[in-house]
């Protein structure tokens, strides 16, 4: 039975093995392996026959590879196993496959992704296995097989493909949300290896700051395959336009540098040398640095175009010239690096102009485009090309208007009466007197043609600049006259007749006071054509005149530049990116400005509010209210009247006007008194740093101590900067700054940071830049200055471990603090003046141009001043909606903003403003949306969540407008308030609908009323019948005493008193029924109404 079993079992296997696949390999050996049952297409839950035949050690595998139009040889399943014995025989396996649910099914919830168009492969193959693979060595597959075969299987279409077999339970959510989404059509976003880094041009001021720019990888594989493969084959152009003020005042100075993430200088570094010629560095693979130079010495006043070619060994650098009459001149230059230089964009960040690296370069950079993969064609036209001519011509007629003001100088010089200033022999006075002169013309006529404005200015202010000898300083002080006669000019333009004539004029002499150098000259013209005051809006020239002061380094046109990008305004693109350039330069100004206390051009910025009597009386200065009060508790030494009044003397606030010496006084006398620490404190830092006083670190030692040890944060910060500085004792210094930044000191927690960041923490000597950046940051919260610029500089590069890239937060920080510049705040101080002096049309001019530069207060004055003058509505609208736009939005602004949108039915925009108000604390914006909300307008998700109203989708419509009403009472003052009253007629609406759907008291109040009725019914007819029985039996008496009378012979009196006897008891009589009726009726009616009350007042509480 045995044997007969056995031959059974070998015919069936070897039965199989003639039928040999045709593709199926066949070594000398007899090694083979091909599939018995050959499948057609692909099965779920199918099996193959796979025979084979070793003529040694093996092992067998069997694979599906399938192939899509995007990835080719996807091996999507794999079984192998070995065979170590009965050599030389033939042998068959079942193999169960197993395909991938994407070629089986059709597209449903379980397989989102089918396979439409795709080769599927079944191979199988065998390789022989050594000694030392035995052990479980998968290293060989198919491609080193010895023995192989293969089939093409098809797979069905979508439309003929089952559905896939649900063996679990679906989500109600996920099921609709697949419902919903299904029918999307997915597309790739559009990416492009050209990025315009620049598009409009970006003033550099020739100082450490720039614009600051990122590359992310490619969301695409095949570029960022092409990209990764270039690090050290590179590929890459870069195009940059450029216009020169001036050459480095360095050896070099930066145009693009990329800092990679280890902050050293990677590929490309392209420089401008003192020379006017172009370096250009680039790190070779091997870590080395190589550079070349292209001696172009680069014309100023010229737009020129850099476009540099990297193609892995070799460089070249194109220099495009434009000429005027629209020529061009090109000039090329190669270098061979010799070895591949390395390039990898996405480490580390690229730099526009200056860093903290390397200070930029003094003029303009255009339109930048930047090719990751490389280009043989630059496509980087100059734009905005008119703006960008305008802005060349104005600063070639500058250039040349500088020249005829210097030579009206040199002869105004020469040719003036010497004798007032020096001793002259007398044989010169007669060589002066007698002698020959030679007139030499200094000017063409056409340039006195085209300057005749400037000629005539100089020589009506001829007595302003004769005694100077600087001609920057005269022709600031000149242009300083001209600007302030422009504005009381501008003023006064709505009252003439010959508006446009004047504003002509005016703008000319601003020209010329511009070209001399006084920037907010320039800041008042940009602000003329952007705002359109007096002349038509030209944003082009609004442009133009906005660069020019920021290329100057004026701290309210790079305030103006920076607001501009910041929010996207007057055409000028919104980008954080280039606003971080500017906002960095005013940011780190401000901090220095701020050390010069002295400065009689500084005050500190207050922000009052024209509207508000309240904030104006505070600004009343040393003749107003505040300030007496404040001398006189001062003088009977009150500690906090003499520190008030040091503070508003040392920095000109509250309308007093600056007294350094007189400050030093009132702090002196406030700390001598060993007090308070604050006092102490302050008086102090003026003693160690000598500020309106001699130095005297002894005394100054000695109060910081007793200040710290009365409980001063801040004085224990001030020992800490005195050991750093002045003992050089580090340790020590640190554990002061440490104690004081633990106890909230803004200080303090600033010094701890750079001592983190420069790696002196006595504890952990290294550095550590996390830690400096949240001790940075936690200082900027609290106002410190150097904290917001060195967080800002973080977040904007993105180079800190731990610390994501955050530009927009950056500019943020930097505006918070530019808002703090002293020369931002004699400004606004100037303005107020002005108003207080009622000369609200110059106020105005005043503001509208600190509005521009993005200070909130200013833009509220302004739109106030504004509706006040009766100007048009485009003028309250502007600076009212601009004043929306800050970290910390006007009210009046965003009330008035949500009021016109109103009035126009933009009713989604008026409710973003209401709420926007309401959420900073408005009463009245919290009262419109209320009323907005009632009137069954629907408030977006967004705004819900910002008013914590994520759940009123969960309740009614009321308890929505009830719930803001109570939150608009707490922030009104009185008991009866517009918010009280709605929210009182809303309760009183709601008890009575409560009362009216009651099952219980609206019944029994119905059962009420119908009873009292009927009682009042019944009582009236029981009197009026009472009353008609009694005039009844009056009448019937009055017959029956007729009829005696016209019997007797009595005299008529005697008749008639009969008469008026028998009345009198009936009268009074039916007079007393009715009182008692009539008091009966109103006794039940007070009843019923007081029930009725007080089922009603039940319901209101």
């Amino acid at each position: 039975m045995r044997v007969v079993l056995r031959f059974i079992c070998a015919a069936l296997m070897l039965s199989p093995v003639w039928c040999e696949a045709p593709d199926a390999d066949r070594t000398h050996h007899g090694d083979f392996v091909q599939f018995g049952n050959v499948l057609d297409r692909v099965m779920d839950k199918c099996n193959i026959q796979v025979q084979y035949n070793c003529s040694a050690a093996c092992r067998i595998g069997v694979e599906i590879v399938i192939s899509t139009p995007r990835r080719t040889g996807v091996i999507v399943y794999r079984r192998t196993w070995t065979n170590h014995k009965r050599f030389g025989k033939p042998r068959s396996r079942r193999v169960h496959l197993v395909f991938p649910p994407a070629v089986l099914y059709r597209r449903d919830f379980f397989v989102r992704r089918p396979l439409e168009s795709c080769n599927v492969v079944l191979r199988a193959w065998m390789v022989h296995l050594f000694e030392k693979e035995i052990g479980g060595n998968h290293d060989k597959g198919y491609d080193q097989s010895l023995a192989r075969t293969s089939t093409s299987l098809r797979t069905l279409p979508l439309s003929e493909r089952p559905a896939y077999p649900q063996t679990r339970s679906v989500s109600w959510g996920a099921w609709l949300m697949w419902q919903l989404t299904k029918d999307t059509v997915r597309k790739c976003p559009h990416e492009s290896d050209s990025v315009d880094i620049l598009t409009f041009p970006f003033a550099s001021t020739g100082e450490r700051f720039g614009i600051i720019h990122i590359f992310s990888s490619f969301k695409n594989r095949d570029l960022e395959r092409r990209r990764t493969l270039g690090f050290e084959q590179p590929r890459v152009t870069l195009s940059v336009w450029l216009y020169l003020l001036s050459w480095c005042s360095q050896s070099v100075c930066g145009i693009v540098k990329h800092v990679n993430e280890h902050r050293d200088y990677g590929s490309p570094l392209i420089m401008l040398s003192d020379t006017g010629d172009i370096v250009v560095q680039v790190q070779m693979v091997d870590g080395e640095e190589q550079a070349f130079t292209a001696h172009a010495a680069l014309p100023l006043h010229t737009w020129i175009r850099l476009d540099i070619f990297f193609q892995v060994l070799e460089a070249k650098l194109t220099i495009t010239k434009i000429l005027p009459g629209e020529k061009t001149l090109e000039t090329n230059h190669f270098f061979d690096f010799r070895q591949p230089g390395q390039f990898n964009d996405t480490s580390g960040y690229f730099v526009i102009g200056g860093c903290s690296y390397m200070q930029g370069f003094h003029g303009y950079i255009g339109p930048i485009r930047y090719y990751r993969l490389g280009s043989e064609n630059v496509t980087n036209p100059l734009s905005p090309a008119r703006t960008l001519k305008e802005l060349d011509r104005l600063h070639r007629h500058c250039e040349e208007m500088r020249h005829v003001t210097e030579d009206y100088l040199q002869a105004l010089i020469q040719n003036r009466d010497i004798s007032r200033d020096v001793c002259e022999s007398y044989y010169g006075g007669l060589k002066r007197k007698f002698g020959h002169r030679e007139c030499t013309q200094t000017w063409s006529w056409d340039q006195q043609r085209r300057f005749n404005l400037t000629l005539r200015l100089l020589e009506e202010h001829q007595e302003l600049i004769k005694g100077l000898s600087n001609s920057s300083r005269h022709l600031l002080l000149l242009g300083r006259v001209i600007f302030q006669d422009a504005v009381k000019t501008i003023s006064k333009a709505e009252e003439s007749d010959g508006v446009l004539d004047l504003m002509s004029s005016v703008i000319e002499q601003l020209q010329v006071s511009t070209c001399w150098g006084h920037q907010p000259s320039s800041l008042l013209l940009a602000t003329l054509h952007l705002a359109g005051l007096g002349i038509p809006v030209d944003l082009e020239q609004g442009h133009v005149y906005s660069l020019i002061g920021g290329v100057s380094d004026d701290r309210l046109a790079l305030m103006h530049l920076g607001y501009k990008h910041m929010q996207g305004l007057d055409g000028f693109p919104k980008d954080q990116n280039t606003a971080y350039g500017y906002y960095a330069n005013i940011g780190k100004q401000t901090s220095i400005d701020r050390e010069e206390v002295q400065d009689s051009w500084q005050t500190l910025t207050e922000h009052v509010h024209l509207n508000n009597d309240d904030e104006l009386h505070t600004q009343t200065g040393e003749l107003g209210d505040i300030v007496q009060y404040l001398k006189h508790q001062a003088d009977r030494g009150d500690t906090e009247s003499q520190k008030s009044l040091a503070k508003m003397l040392l920095w000109g606030s509250n309308g007093v006007e600056k007294d350094i010496r007189a400050a030093v006084t009132w702090y002196a006398r406030s700390a001598l008194q060993m007090v308070d620490p604050t006092a102490m404190y302050d008086y102090a830092i003026l003693l160690l740093k000598g500020t309106g006083v001699k130095k005297n670190r002894t005394l100054g030692l000695e109060l910081l101590e007793k200040a710290a040890d009365m409980g001063s944060v801040e004085a224990l910060n001030g020992l800490g900067w005195y050991y750093n500085t002045v003992v050089k004792d580090g340790r020590k210094a640190f554990r002061y700054f440490e104690l004081a930044a633990e106890n909230g000191s803004r200080d303090g927690l600033f010094n701890v940071g750079v001592y983190h960041l420069n790696g002196d923490n006595p504890d952990k000597p290294d550095r550590n830049e996390t830690a400096a950046f949240h001790y940075f940051l936690d200082a900027a919260h609290l106002g410190h200055m150097d904290g917001a610029v060195q967080s800002a500089m973080f977040l904007s590069t993105g180079s800190v471990q731990g610390v994501p890239r955050d530009q927009g937060k950056a500019v943020l920080l930097l505006k918070r603090v530019s808002e703090m510049n002293g020369h931002l705040g004699f400004m606004v101080k100037d303005a107020l003046q002005t108003y207080q002096r009622r000369s609200w049309d110059e106020a105005l001019v005043k503001y509208a141009i600190l509005a521009e530069t993005g200070l909130g207060v200013a833009q509220h004055n302004a739109a106030h001043l504004c509706e006040l003058l009766d100007h048009s509505s485009a003028c309250q609208w502007r600076y009212h909606n601009y004043s929306t736009y800050n970290h910390i939005p006007q009210e009046a602004g965003l009330l008035r903003m949500g009021d016109y949108y109103s009035e126009l039915a933009e009713m989604v925009k008026a409710i973003d403003m209401y709420s926007t108000a309401a959420v900073h604390g408005s009463a009245q914006g919290l009262f419109n949306l209320a009323m907005l909300i009632e009137e069954g307008y629907e408030v977006p998700d967004i705004i819900r969540d910002q008013m914590g109203l994520s759940d009123a989708h969960n309740v009614s419509r009321s308890a929505v407008v009830a719930n803001l009403l109570s939150r608009c009472r707490a922030f009104e003052e009185g008991d009866v308030t517009p918010c009280s009253l709605v929210l009182w007629r809303m309760e009183l609406m709601q008890a009575w609908r409560d009362f009216t759907h009651s099952s219980v008291q609206l019944p029994l109040a119905c059962g009420i009323f119908a009873t009292l009725a009927v009682f009042v019914f019944a009582v009236l007819l029981r009197t009026l019948l009472a009353c008609y029985s009694a005039l009844y039996l009056s009448t019937s008496q009055s017959s029956e005493r007729h009829g005696e009378q016209e019997i007797s012979d009595s005299p008529l009196e005697t008749r008639t008193e009969n008469q008026q006897q028998s009345y009198q008891p009936t009268v009074a009589h039916n007079h007393l029924s009715v009182q008692e009726t009539s008091d009966l009726i109103v006794t039940v009616t007070g009843v019923c109404a007081c029930v009725i009350f007080i089922m009603f007042i039940s319901r209101l509480l």
